[in-house]
């Protein structure tokens, strides 16, 4: 993936223990994927995508570099840990308030990162689509939390369909290799 997205910064990929679905990067070329994410995620090219767009963040030096700027990376390592303050988290969420506008900008960069590392890799970006929308729902309908700093599921979605390619590639993990990589990150009580 680093080579077909033509990123030149090493990666570290780990997956943490969360029930989260969800994935963020962070200066470095470090990208965390939570463990809820690789359950919801149906297929190799779901999870692909979904790193892609991490990608895109660490290519950019965007949102992360901004929330360690305001001190947002011990507010994300509170709230992994379960050691935050409400002080802590109040000051963290009103300077969120003021930056939606700018994360919805370097979300959509994400996604067109990853829509490019896709098709570079002669995969379709649709299947992230998918699994987005499989894990938030429809939003339009529903109230959007303050905090919303994606763009909607559903035009994320209907982008990532509008992108849809014939795969052109090889798979990016075997059948077996997508069993034992899901298996390995199932939590030990669902075994």
């Amino acid at each position: 993936m680093r080579r077909a997205s033509h990123l030149d910064v090493p990666l570290q990929t780990e997956v943490l223990a969360s029930p989260v679905p969800n994935a963020f990067a962070l200066p470095g070329g470090k990208i965390y994927l939570l463990n809820g994410l690789l359950q919801k995620a149906q297929s190799a090219d779901e999870l692909t995508g979904v790193v892609a767009h991490e990608m895109g963040h660490i290519s950019h030096r965007d949102h992360t570099r901004m929330m360690i700027q305001r001190g947002g990376v011990s507010f994300l390592v509170g709230l992994l840990w379960g050691d935050i303050t409400g002080s802590a988290a109040v000051i963290f969420v009103t300077r969120t308030l003021f930056e939606v506008s700018y994360s919805r900008e370097a979300e959509q960069n994400a996604d067109d990162f990853a829509i490019g590392a896709m098709h570079a890799l002669g995969r379709s970006p649709a299947p992230m689509g998918e699994l987005l929308f499989r894990i938030t729902g429809a939003e339009r309908s529903g109230t959007i939390g303050i905090l919303a700093s994606h763009p909607l599921t559903e035009d994320r979605r209907e982008l990532m369909r509008h992108e849809d390619r014939p795969a052109t590639g090889p798979e990016i993990l075997s059948d077996g290799e997508w069993q034992a990589l899901k298996a390995i990150c199932r939590p030990a009580n669902a075994r």
